[in-house]
């Protein structure tokens, strides 16, 4: 029994559709689960309540959505963390990266910094 070729394009294109959909929706998930750890809770309240942030970005300041992918710039391994998220307000957009620590069962945000589409060159330092 042989298969036509317009069939095996068609189980491939809808294997290829299945595949796609179940990566977004586990990037999705592994993105959520992420932004309810406490050191990515305790970064972005760092942000928007910075009055330097909120001049430059604007009101509300919102965390978009980041690529787990980007192994260099977004990881965490139980003690130390860092990340670089996308944000944006009415004003700006721009780069939020941290850093933080685990000790004691407990995240302590060690650094972080803003980089605004509009000023490339420069980071407004949050916490240090």
């Amino acid at each position: 029994m042989t298969v036509s070729n317009g069939t095996l394009i068609k189980i491939a294109a809808w294997g290829g559709v299945i595949l796609s959909t179940t990566g977004f929706i586990l990037q999705n998930s592994l993105v959520h689960r992420v932004r309810g750890f406490d050191y990515y809770k305790t970064a972005l309240k760092k942000l928007r309540q910075h009055p330097g942030a909120v001049h430059y970005l604007g009101e509300p300041i919102k965390d978009r959505g980041f690529k787990l992918s980007d192994t260099e710039n977004n990881c965490s391994d139980g003690r130390n963390a860092r990340f670089s998220i996308p944000v944006s307000g009415p004003k700006d957009r721009g780069t939020y990266y941290f850093w933080a620590v685990r000790e004691n069962d407990e995240w302590t945000l060690t650094r972080a910094e803003l980089e605004l589409k509009s000023k490339p060159d420069a980071r407004l330092i949050i916490h240090q």
